[in-house]
C-alpha cells in the first residue's frame, strides 16, 4: 500500500505537546511500519489553519492524488486534515473518485463503507462547530474585557504603551515622530516621501527595520492617536491619552480623501497638476517628453504655447532657495497677501465642540433607553443636527490651520527646509515631484508666444 501522511500544524499549536510537527511524523511512521504499508511522500504543514483547502501541501495532495500515485491518506488526527464539514465532503469526494481511502492514526474511521462516511462527517461537523463557538466566545471575551477597562492582546501601537490594565503611557520620543508624520503629509508629502525622510534620519520603526509607505499610511489613518480605541466593532473614545489633535487627525483625513480624488500627484511628469497658464486664465499645463530632443515640454491645454521644462525648473529653484534662506525677501512678498487674518475663535470653537460632544452623549443614552418618551425618530434628528455642527465646527478649525497661517510661521516652516537644493537633485522624479508639492500650491507661468520669450513665474505656498 502506498501510502501519504499528512501533517499540520497551526501557528498557535507549535508548541502544545501531541500536535508538534516532529510528534505527529514519528508517530504516523510507526503506525505504517506496523501495517506494513510503505510511505511514499510526506507532507509537512506547518503554520497553517484548517479553516480552508487554500494551503500549498494540502494543494500538492490532491495533486499527487489525481495522478494516482497513492493509495491511503493518513492523519494523526481528522482535525489536521480539515475543520470544515464541506471541504471534508469534498475530499472524499476526491478520495473516492481516486480509490485513496483515508485513515487516522488516533481515530477509527473507514470511509469504505456508507455509515463510515456518515459518521466521519457527523465528526467534522461537531470539530467545526466547536471552531466556530470559541471564535464567537474569544470575541465576547474581548468585547468583555474592553468595557472592563483591560487590554486584549497584541502589541501597543507606535507612541504608546499600554498595560494590561489599559494605563496608557507616552513614548514623547515616538510621539513626537508621529505628530512629524502628521505635519509632513499636511504640508503635501506623501507616504513614500515621509518615510524615506524618516529612514534617512535613522528613525526607527517599533517592529519592522525601517519604514514603508504602508507603516506611514497606518499611522495616518489610525484614530488611536486622538485617543480612541478601536477593536473590531467596539469603539472607545476618549480612552487614552491624544498624541495630537483632532483638528490635524481630520485635516490628515480631509487631505487623504483629496488625494483619493485628484490622481494629478501621480504623474509622471514634474510639474502635472501644479502647473497653469497664467496667459488663459489658468488653465492646466499637460507634460510631453521629446524623444528626440530628449526633453520635457508643458503644452498649455487651450492656448497650446509651449515651454521647455528647464526654462521653468531652474528659476524656480532659485526663487526657493531665496525664500528659504532670506526672511525678509520671503517677507516682501507674501506680507500684504497673508496678513489680512480673519480672526476666529479657536478656543471658544474648541468649547462648543465639548458641548456638542456631551450633548450628543446624553441623546445616545436616550436612545438606546426603551424606557425614555421621545421617539427614537426624534432623538435621531437631533443626533444628526448635532453632528452637523460638529462637522461645520471642524471645518473652520480646519480652514485656521490650512488657509490662515499668519505670514512669519509660513517663512519659519519653509526656512527649515534649508537643504532643499541639495535634496531635490539627489531624489528620484517621484520625490522630486512630492518636494514641490510640499511647498506649492500651485505655480502659474506667463510668456508670449514665439521661442526665447521671457518667462514669469507666479505662485501660491501651501
Amino acid at each position: 500500500m502506498k501510502v501519504a501522511i499528512y501533517v499540520r500544524v497551526s501557528t498557535d499549536e507549535q508548541a502544545k505537546e501531541g500536535f508538534s510537527i516532529p510528534a505527529q511524523r514519528e508517530r504516523l511512521r510507526a503506525f505504517c511500519a506496523s501495517q506494513g504499508w510503505e510511505i511514499v511522500q510526506e507532507y509537512i504543514e506547518e503554520g497553517w489553519s484548517a479553516k480552508d483547502l487554500d494551503r500549498p501541501q494540502m494543494q500538492r495532495l490532491l495533486k499527487d492524488i489525481k495522478k494516482g500515485n497513492i493509495d491511503i491518506v493518513l492523519v494523526y488526527r481528522l482535525d489536521r486534515l480539515t475543520r470544515s464539514v464541506l471541504d471534508l465532503y469534498l475530499l472524499l469526494q476526491t478520495f473516492e473518485k481516486h480509490n485513496v481511502a483515508f485513515r487516522s492514526a488516533t481515530e477509527v474511521y473507514d470511509t469504505s463503507t456508507a455509515m463510515g462516511r456518515l459518521f466521519i462527517t457527523l465528526v467534522a461537523a461537531l470539530a467545526q462547530w466547536e471552531r466556530e463557538n470559541l471564535a464567537e466566545r474569544v470575541k465576547f471575551g474581548i468585547e468583555q474585557m474592553i468595557d472592563e477597562g483591560k487590554k486584549p492582546g497584541g502589541h501597543s501601537p507606535y507612541g504608546y504603551k499600554f498595560d494590561k490594565d489599559f494605563n496608557c503611557t507616552i513614548i514623547e520620543e515616538e510621539a513626537d515622530v508621529v505628530r512629524m508624520i502628521y505635519r509632513m503629509y499636511c504640508d503635501g508629502y506623501g507616504y513614500r516621501s515621509i518615510a524615506d525622510r524618516l529612514n534617512e534620519l535613522r528613525v526607527k520603526p517599533r517592529i519592522a527595520k525601517e519604514w514603508n509607505h504602508n507603516s506611514v499610511r497606518d499611522i495616518l489613518t489610525n484614530d488611536i492617536y486622538i485617543g480612541t480605541y478601536r477593536w473590531g466593532d467596539k469603539v472607545v473614545p476618549n480612552n487614552h491619552p491624544p498624541i495630537i489633535s483632532e483638528t490635524l487627525f481630520k485635516k490628515a483625513q480631509k487631505e487623504k480623501e483629496k488625494r483619493g480624488v485628484d490622481r494629478k500627484r501621480v504623474g509622471k511628469f514634474l510639474f502635472t497638476g501644479l502647473l497653469q497658464c497664467g496667459n488663459c486664465g489658468g488653465h492646466k499645463m499637460q507634460g510631453s517628453f521629446d524623444k528626440r530632443e530628449q526633453k520635457t515640454y508643458y503644452r498649455c491645454t487651450k492656448c497650446h504655447r509651449i515651454t521647455n521644462e528647464k526654462n521653468i525648473l531652474e528659476p524656480l529653484l532659485d526663487e526657493i532657495q531665496l525664500l528659504i534662506t532670506s526672511k525678509e525677501y520671503f517677507m516682501s512678498k507674501f506680507s500684504d497677501r497673508y496678513d489680512q487674518q480673519e480672526v476666529v475663535d479657536v478656543s471658544a470653537l474648541t468649547k462648543e465642540l465639548e458641548k456638542i460632544k456631551r450633548q450628543k452623549e446624553k441623546w445616545y443614552d436616550l436612545y438606546m433607553d426603551d424606557r425614555n418618551p421621545i421617539p427614537k425618530e426624534e432623538l435621531f434628528a437631533k443626533i444628526n443636527e448635532l453632528n452637523k455642527k460638529e462637522e461645520e465646527i471642524y471645518s473652520k478649525l480646519s480652514e485656521v490651520e490650512e488657509d490662515k497661517e499668519p505670514v512669519e510661521e509660513k517663512y519659519n516652516r519653509l526656512s527649515k527646509m534649508i537643504d532643499f537644493k541639495q535634496q531635490f537633485e539627489q531624489a528620484n522624479d517621484f520625490t522630486k515631484k512630492e518636494l514641490l508639492f510640499s511647498i506649492f500650491e500651485k505655480i502659474v507661468i506667463y510668456r508670449e508666444k514665439g521661442k526665447l520669450k521671457k518667462i514669469t513665474l507666479d505662485y501660491t505656498l501651501k
